[in-house]
């Protein structure tokens, strides 16, 4: 068949299928659209390689026109397209659910295909594509309506950002209104320091490169949204450039020359990359021919090739694919200074080609899609871009096992919800076998025709095993100490419940598991407990610094000593023995620290408190929901009445969700504490009031929902780099650690003072702790003073920050170690109470809103509640929530490990 008939037979079933299926069919239409699109996009690729003439539609003519459209950046859309459409053909099993998803990711290229071939071959395809049912939220449609119009406008009187330094592209998301493609561009400074707390967003209709570091041409702009006036920024042009110090380590890693930030080779390379959309490895993937042409032609002008000659031996390293290529490959995929450094070794490796890279390299570059790099972990899409998967099923299972296992909580994955991956026997086999002589406990095991990580079973086990050793016997006479204390002492336990778990808790055994829903004074027991031992050395260990400071402030005893579990595991200190050994919101904490914990401590008496229902650990930890399954129910303690709030609307909505009731849509509608995004989501009028996001990024992401606040603050902004501050802002401190321990990450404050300098700025800072002189010697900051509320106030300053040009090591003191937190994470926020909670859920990241992560957010509210959310996101939430049923690896381990 010749090429034009072939692109419009392929074009009239699409259409036909859309005008076929209504909106509730989406994922059955999302099937049929994608079995047709791998076709059409090699069709097109003929239709550019027969330079426009209507040739045969051969496999000869296929095969070199995807080798053609590869080697010529202006295609770069298309090439990826069809990368892409080859992974999910080969590594997703498309049911109606994925088929949607990526229907949803693909809408974009369908959209460039649309008006590529309408101006280049004035051939109309895709003319019904507006019919394809997006699903967009309306909360969002009126936003990037109006943000649309002001990009398609020129606003020469509008202010620029006053940075004119480098970026990175953290996120590119497409935006689609009216037939046009227009962009969501996340970024940050270019520099080794900046974090997820200092993304910006902004809007174009500029296809942007992410891979690299960029310049931006940014205006300033504004929308008017529920009578409010909303700040916007506008990028207007951009172009590729990397930061020469990210040239010149990739340069020592393969042991070539340093380039000069100002030579023509690397304004050249700049320019190629920006015109082109090519990344660096495709340039060494490509043909010999269109290598040499770009080396002789396009940089005729050079004289002095220096990092050309490091992508030249990259070049020769990844075609002979030997050790050390799949590092290579994916550092030059996206250059970035702070990887880059954390990969370099300053000694040639013999594992791998010579490189002067580190030997913790040699995992990934054996198993990339299954391992990780030297503190990086690189993204899937990443990957994929970059290497080749085909070949590497074994690691996508391994993969698949491990997502699993760490992101749904579960232990052994049965063989039969394994899908799209053939002989899975083989497949286990040949990955233990590559795995690296350090990583046999990633091995994966079959057992009763599930599939595990052998790791992580162990250390269940070994938890399991310890917790029932030290449950074995409990404290003679303990009881009657108790209620001698009670009677002779002054303390009084005004709760029936928590007086009768203090009598019990220890008779038995010696570690006390106290489980409890949101509110109901988890945290006043454990003060209860800290004062009958007020003699005994006591530790407490949380994962989060506002979870150890909130039991700082709950607990009110002598010989006491409070440490995230990052720092206690992390200490040199030997003298880690205490009586009694607390750790508070066990559901976060990971088997492997659990483990650790267990290992190091040296104790006497260990309590455990937490709540399944709440947040559970980023990492895999399973140790807490399972453990009263396999101790004595003498050692376990559920406190059931709530405390933080007498509202019984909260309580009441608390209560439904928490068991997922049916009936939970009909108490936050009674209750008005469903409701659609309105101007009430700028009301700041009540104290202790915060916004909850799980996402930091986009339109409803907390950075953005911070900027859009702070333009609620009427005080005077001051622009620092790419942020803003103003006088009254809400700061929470961040992991720079600059101040630290005294001023930990997380610690709330208030910026009472801003003044700026040629080359500093000054901030002055309420903190929300009461500090002294003496507290503060010795700190990179001075204690002015004590606010009316009896807070203490500091003062410190900030650098700005050097050219991006060189490293950044020593450059703490131009880190700003706050963020602006109108708003905060979801994650953030667990352990902590506040008398309004907001919070914002669009259809964007409904899905990751489990069970755990809705609960906990509701339960942070004291007196009044408001969910953000569209009737659609607010259904499908709802429906979605279910149980992470622990059953199922409870019988497999107590069969297996005869538990």
């Amino acid at each position: 068949m010749k090429i034009n008939s072939n692109i419009l037979v392929i074009n009239s079933s699409i259409c036909n299928n859309i005008d076929k299926f209504s909106s509730d069919e989406r994922g059955l239409l999302s099937q049929n659209i994608l079995s047709q699109l791998r076709n059409f996009v090699e069709s097109i690729a003929v239709k550019i390689y027969g330079a426009g003439n209507d040739i045969e539609v051969t496999y000869s003519n296929i095969t070199k026109a995807l080798e053609h459209i590869r080697s010529k950046g202006s295609y770069k859309f298309l090439t990826k397209f069809h990368d892409l459409l080859q992974i999910s053909a080969s590594h997703y099993t498309l049911d109606e659910g994925n088929s949607e998803r990526l229907m949803l990711k693909y809408y974009e290229y369908l959209l460039k295909i649309k008006i590529f071939l309408k101006n280049t071959y004035n051939i109309n395809v895709l003319e019904n594509i507006d019919k394809f049912p997006l699903d967009t939220d309306s909360n969002l449609s009126e936003y990037y309506e109006k943000i649309a119009a002001r990009v398609n406008q020129s606003h020469s009187n509008k202010t620029r950002s006053s940075y004119n330094d480098r970026y990175y592209i953290q996120k590119v998301k497409p935006i689609f209104i009216n037939h046009y493609i227009y962009y969501e561009v996340t970024f940050t400074v270019a520099n080794d320091k900046a974090s997820k707390f200092d993304r910006v967003i902004a809007f174009t209709n500029l296809d942007i490169s992410s891979n690299y570091a960029v310049k931006l041409s940014v205006r300033n702009d504004t929308i008017e949204i529920m009578g409010k006036i909303m700040p916007i920024q506008i990028i207007e042009g951009w172009e590729v450039s990397i930061r020469p110090c990210e040239l010149n380590r990739f340069a020592q890693i393969v042991g070539t020359k340093r380039i000069n930030g100002g030579s023509t080779e690397y304004r050249e390379i700049m320019r190629f990359l920006t015109e082109t959309g090519m990344s660096l490895v495709d340039l060494i993937d490509s043909s010999q021919d269109y290598f040499l042409h770009v080396k002789n032609q396009i940089f005729r002008s050079v004289t002095d090739f220096r990092f050309f000659e490091a992508l030249e031996k990259s070049r020769e390293l990844v075609l002979n694919n030997r050790p050390g290529s799949n590092v290579i490959r994916y550092l030059l995929h996206k250059l970035n200074n702070k990887v880059l450094k954390q990969q370099h070794f300053n000694r040639e490796n013999n594992y791998l080609s010579y490189l002067n890279l580190s030997n913790r390299c040699i995992p990934f570059d054996k198993m990339p899609f299954n391992t990780s790099l030297s503190n990086h972990n690189p993204k899937i899409l990443d990957l994929y871009e970059c290497i080749k998967s085909s070949g590497r099923e074994h690691e996508l299972l391994a993969r698949f096992i491990k997502n699993n296992t760490e992101r749904n909580g579960v232990l052994f994955t049965p063989k039969k919800n394994i899908e799209g991956f053939d002989n899975i026997d083989a497949l286990l086999q040949k990955y233990n076998s590559a795995l690296y002589r350090k990583h046999l406990h990633r091995r994966l095991e079959n057992y009763k025709d599930h599939i595990y990580i052998d790791g992580y079973a162990e250390d269940s086990v070994e938890i399991i095993k310890k917790l029932r050793e030290i449950s074995s016997s409990g404290i003679d006479n303990y009881l009657n100490s108790v209620e001698y204390w009670l009677q002779s002492s002054a303390y009084n336990i005004d709760c029936d419940e928590k007086k009768t778990a203090l009598k019990q808790m220890f008779i038995n055994s010696r570690v006390a598991f106290i489980y409890g829903s949101a509110g109901t004074g988890k945290s006043t027991l454990i003060n209860h407990v800290s004062n009958f031992f007020n003699n005994g050395k006591k530790l407490y260990l949380a994962n989060t610094n506002p979870a150890v400071d909130n039991l700082r402030r709950k607990v009110n005893a002598a010989n006491c000593s409070f440490k995230t579990i990052r720092k206690f595991l992390s200490s040199k200190d030997s003298d880690d023995t205490c009586d009694l050994l607390i750790i508070d919101e066990c559901s976060t904490v990971s088997n492997t620290d659990m483990k650790e914990i267990l290992e190091k401590a040296k104790y006497k008496l260990l309590i455990l408190v937490g709540d399944i229902y709440q947040i559970e650990s980023i990492v895999f930890g399973n140790w807490f929901s399972i453990a009263r399954s396999f101790i004595s129910a003498k050692s376990v303690f559920e406190l059931i009445n709530p405390y933080r709030t007498t509202n019984q609307g909260l309580l009441n909505v608390w209560n439904k969700v928490r068991t997922i009731d049916i009936a939970i849509l009909e108490p936050l509608v009674k209750n008005n504490y469903s409701v659609s995004l309105n101007e009430s989501i700028f009301d700041n009028s009540e104290d202790e009031q915060i916004i909850l996001c799980l996402n930091y990024d986009g339109l409803y992401g907390i950075n953005n929902i911070n900027r859009f606040l702070q333009g609620n603050n009427p005080s005077f902004p001051i622009q620092w780099g790419i942020n803003t501050y103003k006088v009254n802002d809400p700061i929470l401190f961040n992991e720079s650690e600059r101040f630290a321990p005294l001023i930990y990450n997380n610690l709330k404050g208030k910026i009472t003072g801003i003044d700026v300098y040629e080359d500093k700025i000054q901030f002055e800072i309420e903190i929300d702790k009461v500090i002294n002189e003496f507290d503060a010697e010795g700190y990179d900051f001075n204690f002015i003073g004590t606010a009316q509320n009896g807070n203490s106030i500091i003062r410190f300053s900030v650098n700005k920050f050097k050219s991006t040009d060189e490293d950044d090591d020593s450059t703490s003191d131009a880190v700003v170690p706050f963020q602006v937190a109108y708003a905060v994470s979801i994650h953030k926020a667990q352990g902590l109470e506040y008398n309004s909670v907001k919070i914002v859920i669009t259809n964007e990241i409904e899905e990751l809103i489990t069970h755990n992560i809705f609960y906990t957010s509701i339960t942070r509210a004291k007196e009044n509640l408001k969910i953000y959310w569209t009737p659609e996101t607010e259904h499908k939430v709802l429906n979605s929530l279910e149980f992470k049923d622990g059953r199922k690896d409870i019988a497999l381990l107590k069969s297996k490990y005869s538990l």
